[in-house]
């Protein structure tokens, strides 16, 4: 069981953020406890070989059932309102991505583009390569003046004792990052030629107007003049190796300028500004109807993964043939249906989408009908996903001890069925 623990950190608690279909509310926690009780009144005891194996089986199993559940979820969200205008999609979002500040007060309605023809950018100066290992300069006390915009700030950094240059960049950047004035420090090691230099960088991108740069920086007059160089003049702090750039874009062919690579057009339609293209970037409105074909990809994506693990995930285990027959017979009820909204079942009984079909019109009616009927194939799969998260093991090879008594009332032992892996998943349920 602690392996299984182990397992369970490393690999699924990152998956966590993505859950949606998490059960807090009193009413969803009475509902499971109801079930699970209901289920252990005719439940048999049993002993069974908890192996490594078996126990990343069960833990695998109910992760895949409780990913498909979220999937059915989401696809019910997208078919409650397919008119509704729910998001932007872009043609290429690795150049610009789009989203919807306000879903409920939409008003995007035409499709526009977006050429990107440079990214903002922030100042970087990167200084002197000196020799990490060096004695640095001399103690001394040092000033020296940062000017970004309006704003002027006047340092005085004490160097109390003899030092190396690496000690003293690092404790340098420490004290510039400690002063907030949104300039990032950070000290660049060259372990080949054992050289270190300091960088600085602007936090924010762009200019502002009637600038020239994000900001300044010099020496002042040493309050000590035994030492004749400063630190900025001593490490090369006021060297501007890029300077600051403000995004450079054109929208259906009117060019604009931007200190930052986040935009926002008619002041509910946000941009993120990823990489300049020559090529147009098509930004359109996107219903939720069109959503759901996204959705259904993630759906079908979830169910193969589900019957991959049934036949793939436990070796020498009869009761994994089971899961993959009521998957199977599940969806054999509707098979005819599924097929008129472009769900082909494969040889391997894997599903797949049939794009021509999604093409048509009609196919979203067709879908959504489907989804809607209360003991359709939608329905029937998320009460088949909810049995499989309250009990994993029932798909687990093991031998009985006894059979409930049936002529009396059984005694409910809430926590029977999820004995082995169930409350590991206490964020689910």
């Amino acid at each position: 069981m602690i392996q299984a623990y182990n397992h369970f950190l490393t690999e699924y608690s990152s998956n966590f953020s993505a859950r949606t279909r998490s059960v807090h509310k009193p009413n969803e926690l009475r509902a499971v406890y109801s079930r699970i009780q209901s289920m252990n009144r005719h439940s048999a005891y049993y002993k069974v070989n908890l192996t490594r194996e078996k126990q990343l089986f069960t833990l695998s199993l109910k992760d895949a059932s409780l990913a498909l559940a979220d999937t059915l979820v989401e696809l019910g969200k997208a078919f409650e309102r397919p008119t509704v205008i729910n998001s932007a999609h872009s043609s290429d979002e690795e150049t610009v991505s789009a989203s919807l500040i306000d879903v409920e007060h939409a008003s995007f309605f035409e499709p526009f583009h977006v050429r990107v023809k440079s990214l903002a950018k922030p100042q970087v100066n990167t200084g002197h390569k000196v020799p990490s290992d060096a004695e640095g300069p001399m103690p001394s006390p040092y000033r020296f003046r940062i000017q970004a915009g309006e704003d002027s700030y006047e340092f005085s950094y004490n160097v109390s004792t003899v030092s190396t240059n690496r000690d003293l960049m690092h404790k340098l950047a420490n004290f510039i990052n400690r002063s907030n004035i949104h300039i990032i420090a950070k000290v660049d090691e060259d372990t080949a030629d054992h050289t270190s230099r300091i960088v600085l960088s602007s936090e924010d991108t762009g200019l502002a107007d009637g600038d020239s740069l994000a900001f300044t920086i010099v020496d002042s007059n040493q309050a000590d003049m035994s030492s004749p160089v400063g630190l900025v003049d001593y490490f090369g702090l006021d060297k501007i190796s890029q300077k600051p750039a403000n995004a450079k874009f054109l929208v259906n062919g009117r060019e604009y300028t931007n200190p930052r690579n986040n935009i926002i057009i008619d002041r509910n339609i946000s941009l993120t500004l990823k990489k300049a293209s020559k090529k147009e970037v098509k930004i359109s409105p996107e219903t939720a109807g069109e959503q759901a074909i996204s959705e259904l990809g993630d759906f079908l994506k979830s169910y193969n993964a589900l019957l991959t693990l049934t036949r793939t995930g436990l070796t020498r285990n009869r009761r994994s043939a089971r899961l993959q027959n009521d998957l199977t017979h599940i969806l054999s009820t509707d098979i005819e249906e599924l097929n008129r909204c472009g769900i082909r079942r494969n040889e391997d009984f894997t599903l797949s989408i049939d794009p021509e079909t999604m093409k048509k019109p009609e196919t979203m009616q067709h879908l959504k009908a489907l989804f809607e009927e209360p003991d359709g194939l939608f329905a029937k799969l998320s009460h088949k996903m909810s049995d499989i998260a309250l009990n994993p093991m029932d798909y687990v090879d093991k031998v009985v001890v006894t059979y409930p008594n049936t002529s009396r009332p059984g005694f409910t032992n809430p926590y029977l069925t999820s004995i082995y892996s169930g409350m590991m998943f206490n964020s689910y349920c």
